[in-house]
């Protein structure tokens, strides 16, 4: 058995660009009323013009101003699903990488997830059933031995360890907590950092198949929990 996103109030951070922004479409088409997450007003303004259906909203901030995700998070007064999108790409040796750049990968994929969270928890808890879904990476669980993004991967070793200890803190309660690891995808997620990749590498998966991924996550009977779920290209042509 299922259960229908229509109506679900659904909060991404991260939903202006990539994989977020698909995500943002797709359940705006199934019903949900999502409030979109973003540091750029111009570009939540087109992201909200794409979603289907009236209802909509945004929150405006950036995940290194710790005070700005409180006041900002704060404002949000219903919600049933919050989808933990957000993140920077970091790779190469850790040496070569600036000391500088170390607190804005560990806002954006760390901080800013646990700000969110709890500044959430309480209008999460008063939905008769709320989900929490935490987007992580392969990298986070995988050690490469050929290149390197060290950082990176204890950054989302973090998100791992947050998702299942929220998830054991609220089993057999009205709040599911799971946690999502894709491999690398056909987004601008790599080049937003200078990474010259390709459009495709054939590594990279079609960011519709992480959307496709995650809405039969949110969509399991509530009694199920797909507490973790790996997708990664395993044909790479």
């Amino acid at each position: 058995m299922s259960i229908s996103l229509k109506g679900k109030r659904v909060l991404i951070t991260g939903s202006t660009d990539g994989l977020g922004r698909l995500l943002a479409i797709e359940l705006s088409k199934q019903g949900a009323f999502v409030t979109v997450h973003g540091r750029d007003e111009e570009k939540i303004t087109d992201i909200l013009a794409e979603l289907s259906g009236e209802g909509h909203s945004s929150v405006l901030c950036d995940f290194n101003n710790a005070q700005s995700v409180i006041t900002e998070m704060q404002k949000v007064d219903e919600l049933d699903i919050l989808i933990n999108n957000a993140g920077m790409w970091q790779e190469g040796d850790t040496i070569d990488l600036s000391p500088q750049d170390i607190p804005n990968l560990v806002n954006s994929n760390l901080t800013g997830m646990l700000l969110t969270t709890r500044v959430l928890l309480p209008t999460l808890l008063k939905s008769s059933f709320s989900q929490v879904l935490n987007v992580s990476s392969v990298a986070g669980v995988e050690i490469p031995s050929d290149y390197y993004h060290t950082v990176y991967s204890s950054l989302k070793w973090g998100v791992q360890a947050f998702s299942e200890a929220l998830a054991k803190e609220f089993d057999n309660k009205n709040m599911r907590v799971m946690g999502y690891y894709p491999g690398g995808m056909e987004t601008d997620f790599f080049k937003k950092v200078g990474m010259d990749y390709e459009k495709h590498e054939p590594w990279m998966l079609n960011p519709n198949e992480s959307v496709e991924a995650m809405v039969f996550m949110l969509t399991r009977n509530p009694k199920v929990n797909v507490k973790r779920l790996d997708l990664i290209n395993h044909l790479q042509q």
